[in-house]
């Protein structure tokens, strides 16, 4: 996504003060007794703070059981970790390419198979009578077995790639912080 900034955006990145906040906000939605306790900040400063930044559209204001809590929007989380979806895309692509080199490698192990198979259905077998057709090439189960872990990789990074693409929402308060103020 590509970040546009007009003038409301670069005044509410203009304080050093609103800077800290974003960064304090990327982890977990807070509230603003939370983040003056965090920051060492008077809460009317970090409220007048908020509102600038909200007006910016960089923090979002959400009223959960009481309690408002201010967490950042997707500008201010591209603007604060602007290489996160490139991550995203390197991670997928990997698992991706983990899949096809894992199904070149299964295919690898049963054309050995298949060809061992096939040379002594032909009669060209190079040892002795008996079942030896159903014994693979040299190194054929080695190609399924690297087959196999290539799948259970790739499986591991798409799965990673989606934990990072569906990020859970900010949760509300961090272990130990009870909110205490309620604002309208």
């Amino acid at each position: 996504m590509k970040v546009e900034l007009d003038k409301q955006a670069l005044f509410a990145l203009a304080s050093d003060s609103r800077i800290e906040i974003l960064k304090a906000l990327g982890p977990q939605r807070r509230t603003v007794t939370q983040l003056a306790e965090s920051l060492g900040i008077d809460k009317a400063a970090v409220h007048r703070h908020l509102k600038k930044l909200e007006e910016g559209g960089f923090v979002v204001r959400d009223e959960d059981h009481g309690f408002v809590y201010y967490g950042l929007s997707w500008k201010a989380r591209d603007i604060i970790s602007p290489g996160e979806n490139t991550k995203i895309v390197i991670v997928f692509a990997s698992g991706w390419l983990m899949v096809a080199a894992a199904v070149i490698a299964v295919l690898a192990a049963i054309s050995g198979m298949s060809a061992r198979a096939g040379e002594t259905m032909q009669g060209n077998e190079t040892s002795g009578p008996g079942l030896d057709f159903l014994q693979p090439l040299p190194g054929s189960w080695e190609w399924g077995v690297l087959g196999l872990v290539l799948a259970a990789v790739a499986v591991g990074l798409i799965y990673l790639g989606y934990r990072r693409l569906r990020r859970p929402k900010q949760t509300g308060l961090a272990k130990g912080v009870r909110p205490v103020e309620v604002l309208d």
